[in-house]
């Protein structure tokens, strides 16, 4: 009889995270002192060769992605979200040897080489090379693919407001913002954008955009709104007011559920945040921080019949009447 091989230990989740951490460093920086320490830390154990392997699985995988975005591969930009994208990586990497569209559609999710993204509580705005304002929520990730046909931004998570420029190239190029569920069109225009996880909520500011989803097109006003699924269009609805507030930090409410108020302000922030049912639908008016979640909370307890516990979890509840 002839003894059965040893099968090698599991991978660590540490491990993996430090090769997603070297696949990040390798493409940010290809200099020879960068490529020197990555080989030392190579050749240190064999658990660091076998997960490295991995991570070369996972970059031929990405080869598959089609051009563009397979350009931006592996470009991750810095930013407070950092060990949490390594962490998703890392996940990705315990997986491999996964088929190709399973492998990008996890690294897809995870948003990590997006051209531009942010974390959750961070808000981003940049200038685009025609000008173009981009503004990026919470936690909201895009790839922008400008060339002599067209301008594109790439909505892969979260929410975006845009505020388009005259292009200054001619013929101009048109204004594209893709999503999952279809694709928009600036007419010269501010609007935003909101990915939710089945649909998108399209919010026109100013001018118009043109909306495509399936084969139903439908031209969009200022001042209105649409949320639509990638095989419908409905008619499209009057849009809230303050709806392109949180591009300058606040959160504007216009007779908004409390539960809904909560949720929103609980994309900016890692706290726990409940309410109990009695008061769940209670109409709240006014302007809030997104920054600074006591403040608000404190706003609510004091023009709002409630009451703010805090624990493992910040609770509203109804606040008792004065004996």
């Amino acid at each position: 009889m002839h003894p059965e091989p040893v099968q090698p230990a599991a991978l660590s989740p540490a491990v993996l995270e430090q090769a997603a951490e070297w696949m990040m460093r390798l493409h940010e920086d290809a200099s020879v002192a960068a490529h020197q320490q990555w080989r030392h830390w190579h050749d240190a154990h064999p658990d660091h060769t076998r997960a490295w392997q991995r991570a070369e699985q996972l970059m031929t995988l990405t080869a598959q992605v089609p051009a563009p975005l397979a350009q931006r591969a592996l470009q991750v930009p810095a930013s407070r979200g950092r060990r949490a994208v390594l962490r998703s990586v890392a996940g990705v990497l315990l997986g491999v040897p996964l088929g190709g569209l399973l492998a990008w559609r996890l690294w897809d999710q995870a948003a990590w080489d997006a051209s531009v993204r942010t974390a959750v509580g961070e808000r981003r705005r940049v200038v685009l090379d025609d000008g173009s304002v981009l503004h990026l929520a919470t936690a909201s990730a895009v790839d922008v693919a400008f060339d002599g046909q067209q301008r594109l931004v790439r909505l892969r998570r979260g929410e975006i407001h845009i505020e388009t420029a005259v292009d200054p190239q001619r013929p101009a190029r048109p204004f594209r913002v893709a999503t999952s569920q279809g694709m928009l069109r600036a007419l010269g225009t501010r609007f935003s954008v909101r990915l939710f996880d089945r649909d998108a909520l399209l919010i026109v500011q100013e001018g118009a955009v043109q909306l495509t989803a399936d084969t139903a097109t439908r031209r969009v006003e200022a001042g209105q709104q649409v949320r639509w699924h990638a095989t419908g269009l409905p008619e499209p609805l009057p849009a809230p007011a303050g709806s392109d507030a949180w591009t300058q930090g606040m959160l504007v409410a216009d007779s908004l559920p409390l539960q809904a108020l909560l949720a929103e302000l609980g994309r900016y922030h890692h706290r726990w945040l409940r309410v109990d049912p009695a008061i769940a639908a209670l109409p709240v008016s006014g302007a809030f921080p997104l920054d600074d979640l006591d403040r608000s909370l404190s706003m609510l307890a004091d023009t709002c019949p409630v009451q703010v516990e805090h624990g493992l979890a910040i609770r509203l509840r109804a606040a008792e009447k004065p004996e």
